[in-house]
C-alpha cells in the first residue's frame, strides 16, 4: 500500500489503499498508528488542515482559493482553520477566545469538532520532520472538483444523489471503488465510520496515486506557516 488516502471519522481515521486483492480500507484510532502501519508509503494524503494561520496571516490563502473554486454550494465545506494556540484549549469557549484574540474571529462548531484531529496531526508533524515529506493535506471536495475537470459536485455528499455522483466519478478513474463500497456496506463496521468517510478517503487515495492527472495544489502566498508546514490543498488536474 504505497499510496494512502485518509479521512477523519468518529472512530479515528479511515485509510484507503491498494492491497494485493484490490482496494481496502482500515480504521485506526490514532494518526500515529496509521503512519506507523504505512511507514513505507510514498504519499499519504489526508483530509485535515496542516499549515495553520497566525496573527499576521489570519486566513490561509488555500482556504479562500478552495471556497472560490467550489462556489456557493460546496464552499461551506471548507471550515475556517484555527490558530495553533487554540489547539491546546480545554473547551470550546476557551478555544474561541484564543482564536478571537489571535485571528480576530471566533470558531465554528464544525471546526471545534475536528480540533483534536488537527492537534493530533500537528503534534505528529512538529515532532517528526520525516513525516512532512509524504503526509500532505487534501480537501475531498477539492479532489472531486479536480477529478471532475474543475466542476464542483452539485449535490451534498450525505444525500443519496451526492453519494452516487461521487461514487460514479471515482469509479471512472478507479473501478475498484465500487467493490470497496460494496464490502463496506456488507461488512459495515460497528459504528464510527460512514459511507461518506470511505468516499472521502477514496478520493484522497485516487489523488495520491496520481495515475490520471497532474499534481496541482491550491496554495498562494504565504505558502507555509510559521513552523514551515505548507498551507495547501493537493488535487489532480485531469
Amino acid at each position: 500500500m504505497n499510496h494512502i488516502g485518509v479521512d477523519g471519522c468518529t472512530a479515528g481515521w479511515v485509510a484507503v489503499g491498494r492491497a494485493s486483492l484490490g482496494l481496502n480500507f482500515r480504521i485506526f484510532p490514532r494518526i500515529v498508528d496509521l503512519v506507523a502501519e504505512f511507514a513505507g508509503a510514498e504519499r499519504i494524503f489526508i483530509d485535515i488542515p496542516i499549515g495553520l494561520p497566525w496573527a499576521g496571516e489570519p486566513t490561509r490563502p488555500c482556504d479562500q482559493m478552495a471556497r472560490d473554486a467550489l462556489g456557493g454550494r460546496r464552499s461551506p465545506s471548507v471550515f475556517p482553520v484555527p490558530c495553533r494556540d487554540a489547539l491546546a484549549a480545554s473547551n470550546v469557549g476557551e478555544a474561541r477566545e484564543i482564536n478571537m484574540v489571535t485571528l480576530g474571529r471566533s470558531l465554528s462548531e464544525q471546526t471545534w469538532n475536528i480540533m483534536h484531529k488537527i492537534a493530533e496531526v500537528d503534534a505528529l508533524l512538529q515532532s517528526s520532520s520525516a513525516h512532512r515529506a509524504h503526509l500532505r493535506e487534501i480537501h475531498p471536495e477539492v479532489c472531486f472538483w479536480g477529478l471532475a475537470g474543475g466542476t464542483p459536485m452539485a449535490e451534498a455528499k450525505r444525500t443519496d444523489a451526492g453519494e452516487q455522483a461521487r461514487l460514479q466519478l471515482l469509479a471512472r478513474y478507479e473501478p475498484g471503488i465500487t467493490a470497496l463500497m460494496g464490502r463496506f456496506r456488507s461488512d459495515r463496521p460497528s459504528g464510527g465510520v460512514g459511507a461518506d468517510d470511505i468516499l472521502d478517503a477514496a478520493a484522497a487515495f485516487v489523488t495520491a496515486e496520481g495515475r490520471h492527472g497532474k499534481f496541482e495544489a491550491l496554495s498562494g502566498t504565504p505558502s507555509h506557516d510559521l513552523t514551515g508546514l505548507p498551507m495547501e490543498m493537493v488535487y489532480l488536474r485531469v
